[in-house]
C-alpha cells in the first residue's frame, strides 16, 4: 500500500552536523528539527542546488516528503527515486536528518521517521557533486520495510501512554488527546489489548479493552495525516464501560 542553502563551507560546519540541524533555516543551526515539507521547496533546475552533499540530501528528502517526482528524479538515480516512491509516496514530513558520515568519496547521511519509526540512509557521490553532475544520490537504505499503517500507529501511542512517556505520546497524540489520556491514568498501564479496529471519512478507529480494570479506549487516526507521516495523528480518544 502507498502512503500518502546553505553554507558551501562544509569543515566549518561538520560539529553541528554531527548533532543534527535545521533543515528549513541555516544549513547548520545547533539543534536537530523535522522536515518542513513543502515550507522550503528547492527549484528544480537543470544544475544541482548545491554542492555540499549534505545539504543535498536534506533538499532530495523534502522533494520526496512532498511527494516531487520530477525533483527527486533529477537530485537522485533512477533506482533511488524507485526505491524511496515505492516505500511511501509521498514520503512524508517527519524526517529528521540524526547523522552523516563520509568514507570513500560518499558522503551517508541518516534520517529518522518520528512519526513512523525506522531510518532512511542516502548515499550521496562527493565527486559526482565537485563535477556539477545531477543524480548524485545514488544509494539507499531503509531501517524497516513500509510504513506502518492507522493501527500499528494507535498501537505505539497505547504504548507510549501505558508506560508513563510523555514525550513519545505527544509524537502520536494532538495535545488534547495526550491530556485525554494522562488525565485517565499516568502511567496508562500495561493491560490495554486492542479488539478492534474499523474506517470510516478517512478515519481508523482503533479500540482496546482494559483486561485489569474493565472498560474500553477507542482512538481515532487521521488517516492522510499517518500516511503523510505526520505526527499527532491520533485525533481523538474516548473512554467507555
Amino acid at each position: 500500500m502507498k502512503t500518502r542553502t546553505p553554507s558551501l563551507a562544509v569543515a566549518g560546519a561538520a560539529a553541528a552536523l554531527l548533532c543534527g540541524a535545521t533543515l528549513t533555516g541555516a544549513a547548520y543551526a545547533a539543534q536537530p528539527a523535522t522536515l518542513a515539507g513543502a515550507a522550503t521547496r528547492a527549484t528544480t533546475t537543470a544544475t544541482v542546488p548545491t554542492r555540499n552533499p549534505v545539504t543535498y540530501a536534506d533538499i532530495l528528502v523534502r522533494a520526496w516528503g512532498r511527494g516531487d517526482h520530477p525533483e527527486v528524479g533529477l537530485l537522485a538515480s533512477a533506482s533511488v527515486a524507485r526505491s524511496l516512491f515505492a516505500y511511501s509516496d509521498p514520503g512524508g514530513v517527519s524526517w529528521r536528518r540524526t547523522w552523516w558520515q563520509g568514507a570513500a568519496g560518499t558522503i551517508h547521511v541518516t534520517y529518522h521517521d518520528d512519526a513512523r519509526g525506522g531510518t532512511v540512509t542516502i548515499g550521496v557521490s562527493d565527486v559526482l557533486l565537485s563535477e556539477g553532475r545531477s543524480h548524485a544520490a545514488y544509494e539507499v537504505r531503509f531501517s524497516q520495510a513500509h510504513p506502518i499503517g492507522p493501527v500499528t500507529y494507535a498501537d505505539r501511542l497505547v504504548r507510549a501512554w501505558g508506560r508513563g512517556d510523555h514525550r513519545a505520546t505527544a509524537t502520536y497524540a494532538t495535545r488534547a488527546v495526550a491530556d485525554t489520556l494522562f488525565d485517565h491514568a499516568d502511567p496508562g498501564g500495561g493491560h490495554w489489548r486492542r479488539v478492534g479496529a474499523s474506517g470510516a471519512a478517512g478515519t481508523t478507529y482503533v479500540t482496546y479493552h482494559n483486561d485489569e480494570r474493565d472498560g474500553y479506549l477507542t482512538l481515532a487516526v487521521g488517516n492522510a495525516a499517518e500516511q503523510d507521516g505526520q505526527l499527532h495523528a491520533v485525533r481523538d480518544a474516548r473512554f467507555t464501560r
